[in-house]
């Protein structure tokens, strides 16, 4: 059986979480538009192409469909939730 993880706050944890590869990214926004909860965001970053970005990481549920939208591979899920909720808190921007 599985851990039930929570939060604080008591949101549930997800079991696994996108991990975005900024250099694999080409701002399609494909990601963007599938996302139940608007946590990905396209991110100027002064290039010819924005990039995509999790700007929303606690309101991300793991649900995996940007994965499944990205058909360059630069969002794929982790079961490292916690070091993706860190690099997503840390980092507003994918630079």
């Amino acid at each position: 059986m599985s851990e039930d993880r929570r939060e604080a706050g008591g949101k549930k944890t997800p079991d696994r979480f996108p991990w975005i590869i900024p250099f694999s990214c080409e701002g399609c926004g494909d990601c963007i538009e599938v996302c139940p909860t608007g946590s990905i965001v396209l991110v100027d970053l002064g290039k010819k192409i924005d990039k995509a970005w999790i700007t929303g990481p606690d309101t991300c549920i793991g649900c995996g469909k940007c994965a499944q939208a990205c058909v360059v591979g630069a969002v794929q899920m982790t079961s490292y939730v916690e070091k993706a909720l860190q690099r997503y808190r840390e980092k507003t921007t994918p630079e």
